[in-house]
């Protein structure tokens, strides 16, 4: 393969310098709308040639050309135009609009621009600043709701976290199957995170004021050329390019944001609250089924008098408001030869939570050069550099610096923050922390103030293409790209016994290294077909690798001897010094793309790649049976019955296409992981000083491999037709897929009594189908005034067909006694548990006795209790614009998918959520009984349930069955009483006994996700002052629900972490909403 790939290259550098001599002369124009208005940035090439320029701020170009070359304008928006030079110097061009974009060039597979009226599956693409306006950390989140089928979540972390994302449903068994993303070239995944920590992903180091356009690819079909790496979709990002013009424009953009709190995660009770069984006891610890919080005056833990009052907004006091400060400063300039673009962006952001921030610099350069008639080039560098500090956590070892989880299950509802975060309460006497009986969030407000994790990034992105145009009909193209990632994690914890010491002082410092580069070669020929045909053929090779160099991850243990003096020396014990092995991946691919049209109404593509993976490839000397090579096709066709039928059309139908695909595409997995022992992750241990470094761990034990692994392969169909009316005021996309995912490599749990924890095998058939739907249209046009409105609605079906012989069911994901699965014949999500209800013939959940805390409880079982994939993803666009006023407003839903709150699990075990305020007096529900001391009481409650068979009381000296009996007949009948609210809430939510059933829920939500406001100020005003152009506009994001089908408002997107099969939360980050002031200058 090694020799293909020189050949390949060496033809390239031969066709490079293929030139030949004419007589080229200077031309110059102006290029406007039809409305007078000139436009700049308009790309102006010599027919069959590279040679070109762009039109300036003013609408003006110059180019060099043969006096008898034809002028190719195009331009976003409007209709490609020819124009013949025929002699003359100077042109005046008008570009006609392309309502609707009917003939808008995408960028699609390996960057190739492609007219999107000639494509045969589905491609969306958004404009740049679309997605820049937000000011989201993550641009990712900017697509959410914008995009019909991709399917996006926020993740727990903070701004910087990576969110969850779903494209056409979940196709994968092992957790991997996020879609990748390709900024110009380069490839990055969407890591997912574990539920501890979200640190974000690659592109949170990017500046989305660079993004050109955002492209999905969703289907096979249209992602088949990028390999395997690209078996889940992919997003092509492209940067911007700097425009021909007169001197250098400058344009200057300041955004100021800030994020503020307007609700808790979850509703929380106000009446009631520290003690248990209507009786104030400060000893409690988070329970709050104690008397109504009246004013009475009580003793706190410290022994401090304070009155027994709510506490309204403790859940939130302890937020801040967050502030986001966003600078860009972009300069251009070129002419025929070359343009060039180079910016930088400084970006601050301080979360709502303390003492979590996000800082980013980030420099890109971008540069085209026309070397010769035959001969361009173009390259692009970007750098950045980052710092996140203190994401936010849940669950794990990091539950203390969960506040969400202390406001349900560790404060009670009198809590006050106000009283308990100053220093003197949460240290103590003789420095470290306070005693938690005293003080239950000291652990908290001492981490807060004296721990921290940092990471540091740093990113270096390069890419570099040159085309060779030899003939009017073959040019060649040659690309290399690289990226290299480097991170570094440090963590400080100071000792939590007296005088800050103690074996919990930890520090930590760890880091990582990542790279890769890819060469490509491609020739493409575009030859002349006759009058009704055209096509093309591109013919490639390209070589990818990847390597993960130096990781290490050394760290104290039991404890520092100096206090506050963070470096691993300073270990009471050896500290713990890790080195990893250096991890390399390959894949070498050929590829073909082949494309015909007939007439300009009937289209044809075929592609062809394979790969030859590293990853399946077994050592020399083994029995391995290497399967690393794979071959996937695909074909498409589209048919514009619009042009066929021209004559026969109706007036109202403005346009019209049929599309179909076809696609297979073979998937592979990480490195090392298929031969016998291969290295893990911990190779080298022992004291910091480098001496005695035994090697340890070389070989893994745990895993049996498999030397006949193949790779997985993913089969997709896809339909779709796009209708426009009425002159193209209304129209709509519609597509129907579907994919079916086999040999899927899982790691299948064994026995232990097999001596191996887990095998690699081939197994597993998962089909996925949906329908997406795009609608859009234009209510009122008008001169002065025009109103846009786009709904898009998506719909996936999934359902396993097999997993392993012997295996119908694999768990995806787990969280307090609740898996998510994928079952044979079942649909993957599902949620199971065996803290379920058990249930009699006609549903009713059975009861029985129980302890001397809780005298009943229900009977647990196993129960499926839902499935977290979402029914239907809808997103809903309107455009307002006047004159130089522009509103745009972004309605997104989530309809259907299953969620568990652990927050109100427990919550409701311990009496803090709004939830168990039924049944706490006459005013809420509650019965009024006499106890069994003889207090009349007005909290009675009475559980809807039945008494299993077997169930026996004694009463007044008789045993009596309590068989088939609802909980209310035998209260009728004088045999029960009825249960307090904490019996009652604490046999729901206890943690050892409670049923986690009752706190899964359809998460079902419609959202204002987005509003913005924006003015450009009149070109004769902003030139009076010098300037070119100037903008102001208002945004704000995520301002709130306006239907979440949650109880107690729980906030419906704060999954524990980004992962497909995630489902829960525990102690979720609260609602925040962004607003902001974004001002932009151009000179």
């Amino acid at each position: 393969m090694r020799r293909s790939f020189l050949l390949t290259t060496l033809l390239f550098l031969c066709c490079c310098f293929a030139a030949w001599a004419q007589d080229k002369k200077a031309v110059t124009g102006t290029v406007k709308d039809e409305k007078g208005t000139p436009l700049p940035g308009v790309t102006v090439k010599e027919k069959g040639t590279a040679n070109g320029a762009m039109s300036g701020a003013d609408g003006t170009f110059k180019v060099q050309v043969a006096s008898d070359a034809t002028l190719v304008l195009s331009y976003i928006g409007f209709m490609n135009q020819e124009v013949p030079v025929n002699g003359q110097t100077t042109l005046s061009i008008v570009l006609k609009e392309d309502n609707k974009n009917l003939n808008e060039v995408v960028v699609t597979a390996m960057g190739m621009k492609r007219e999107q009226r000639k494509l045969g599956y589905a491609v969306t693409e958004l404009k740049g600043a679309d997605v820049a306006k937000t000011n989201s950390i993550n641009p990712v989140s900017a697509l959410q709701g914008k995009v019909a089928g991709l399917d996006i979540s926020a993740a727990a972390g903070g701004p910087a976290a990576a969110p969850r994302i779903v494209l056409r449903g979940a196709k994968s068994l092992n957790g991997k199957d996020q879609p990748i993303f390709i900024v110009d070239g380069v490839i990055f995944e969407n890591d997912e995170s574990a539920a501890d920590v979200n640190f974000g992903n690659v592109l949170k180091n990017l500046n989305p004021d660079d993004y050109e356009s955002v492209t999905v690819l969703k289907g096979a079909a249209a992602t088949a050329l990028y390999g395997s790496r690209a078996i889940n979709g992919a997003i092509l990002i492209t940067t911007k390019k700097g425009n021909a013009r007169k001197g250098i424009g400058v344009t200057v953009s300041q955004t100021a944001q800030i994020e503020k709190v307007y609700r808790g995660a979850i509703d929380l009770q106000n009446g009631y609250g520290q003690g248990i069984d209507g009786s104030y006891d400060n000893t409690a610890g988070g329970y709050s089924f104690g008397p109504k919080m009246d004013g009475r005056m009580v003793q706190l833990p410290n022994g401090t008098s304070v009155p027994f009052t709510p506490k309204p907004n403790n859940a939130k006091d302890l937020y801040q408001t967050g502030k986001y400060f966003n600078t860009n400063v972009a300069m251009e300039g070129g002419n025929d030869k070359g343009t060039f673009r180079l910016s930088y962006s400084h970006l601050d952001n301080n979360s709502v939570s303390p003492n979590n921030s996000f800082g980013r610099n980030t420099f890109a350069f971008r540069g085209s050069s026309q070397i010769s008639r035959v001969l361009s080039a173009d390259a692009g560098v970007t750098y950045a550099t980052s710092k996140t500090l203190n994401p936010d956590r849940q669950g794990g070892d990091y539950t203390n610096y969960n506040i969400g989880r202390k406001w349900v299950y560790v404060f009670p509802r009198n809590y006050d923050p106000s009283i308990w975060s100053k220093p003197e309460n949460y240290l103590g006497p003789n420095g470290g922390r306070a005693n938690l009986s005293t003080n239950p969030g000291a652990d908290y407000f001492y981490q807060q103030a004296y721990n921290s994790w940092t990471r540091k990034e740093s990113l270096i992105t390069g890419n570099f293409a040159l085309t060779a145009v030899a003939t009017n009909w073959l040019k060649f193209i040659g690309k290399a790209n690289f990226s290299s990632e480097q991170s570094t994690d440090e963590r400080k914890e100071v000792g939590t016994s007296d005088f800050f010491k103690g074996s919990d002082a930890f520090y930590s410092i760890a880091g990582v290294n990542k790279s890769q580069y890819t060469f490509t070669g491609m020739a493409i020929i575009t030859p002349k077909l006759g009058k009704k045909f055209d096509g093309s053929l591109n013919l490639g090779g390209e070589t990818w690798n990847s390597g993960i160099g130096r990781q290490y991850n050394n760290y104290s243990d039991g404890g520092l001897r100096i206090p506050f003096l963070y470096d691993i020396s300073n270990s009471i014990n050896a500290p713990i010094v890790k080195n990893d092995p250096l991890l390399r991946k390959r894949i070498n691919s050929l590829f073909f793309a082949a494309s015909l049209a007939y007439n300009n109404e009937l289209f044809l593509d075929v592609t062809g790649r394979n790969d030859w993976s590293s990853a399946l490839t077994y050592p020399k000397g083994s029995n391995g049976k290497t399967t690393n090579s794979y071959f996937y096709p695909s074909v498409s066709a589209a048919w514009e019955f619009t042009q066929t039928l021209k004559e026969e059309m109706p007036s109202w139908i403005s346009y019209g296409k049929l599309r179909a695909s076809y696609a297979m595409v073979g998937g592979d997995l990480d490195p090392y992981q298929i031969n016998v022992g291969y290295y893990t992750p911990s190779l080298f241990q022992g004291s910091a000083t480098g001496k005695n470094l035994p090697l340890v761990n070389i070989y893994n034990t745990d895993i049996l491999p498999n030397m006949a692994l193949k790779p997985s392969i993913s089969k997709s169909w896809e339909l779709g037709a796009n209708v426009r009316f009425f002159n193209n005021r209304l129209g709509f996309d519609f597509a129907w897929y579907r994919t079916n995912i086999t040999n899927q490599i899982i790691n299948l749990p064994t026995p232990i009594e097999s001596g191996v924890t887990s095998r690699y095998i081939n197994a597993g058939s998962m089909i996925n189908r949906g329908i997406e739907l795009s609608i859009n249209g234009t209510p009122i046009q008008h001169k002065n005034f025009t109103w846009d409105v786009t709904l898009n609605g998506s719909r996936n079906k999934n359902k396993i067909i097999s997993l392993a012989p012997g295996v119908d069911q694999l768990q995806l994901n787990e969280d307090q006694g609740v898996k998510a699965i994928a079952s044979v014949g079942g649909s993957y999500g599902n949620l199971i548990t065996d803290y379920g209800y058990t249930r009699d013939a006609n549903g009713k959940p059975i009861i029985s006795l129980g302890g001397s805390d809780f005298p009943y409880k229900f009977v647990r079982g196993g129960a499926v209790v839902g499935n977290i994939m979402p029914d239907f993803n809808l997103g809903l666009q309107n455009s307002f614009t006047y004159k130089n006023w522009n509103l745009g407003v972004l309605i997104q839903a989530r309809i259907g998918g299953d969620f568990f709150s652990a927050s109100h699990q427990y919550g409701t075990g311990r009496g803090t959520t709004a939830n168990t305020m039924y049944g706490r007096d006459s005013e809420h529900g509650g019965i009024t009984f006499t106890d069994g001391s003889g207090v009349t009481r007005n909290d009675g409650m009475i559980p809807d349930a039945v008494f299993q068979k077997g169930t026996t009381i004694s009463k007044d000296g008789q045993n009596i069955a309590l068989d088939g009996m609802t909980y209310q007949q035998a209260y009728e009948k004088g045999y029960v009483s009825p249960l307090t609210p904490f019996q009652y809430y604490g046999m729901v939510g206890d943690w050892g006994i409670g049923i986690r059933e009752a706190s899964v829920f359809d998460a079902s939500y419609v959202a204002l996700r987005e509003v913005s406001l924006g003015y450009s100020l009149p070109t004769d005003l902003v030139q009076r002052w010098r300037l070119n152009s100037l903008r102001v506009s208002l945004v704000g994001r995520n301002l709130g629900y306006l239907f979440n089908n949650l109880p107690d408002h729980i906030n419906p997107e704060a999954v524990r972490n980004n992962k497909t099969s995630a489902f829960s939360e525990y102690g979720a980050v609260p609602f925040v909403r962004n607003m902001g002031l974004t001002v932009q200058v151009g000179f």
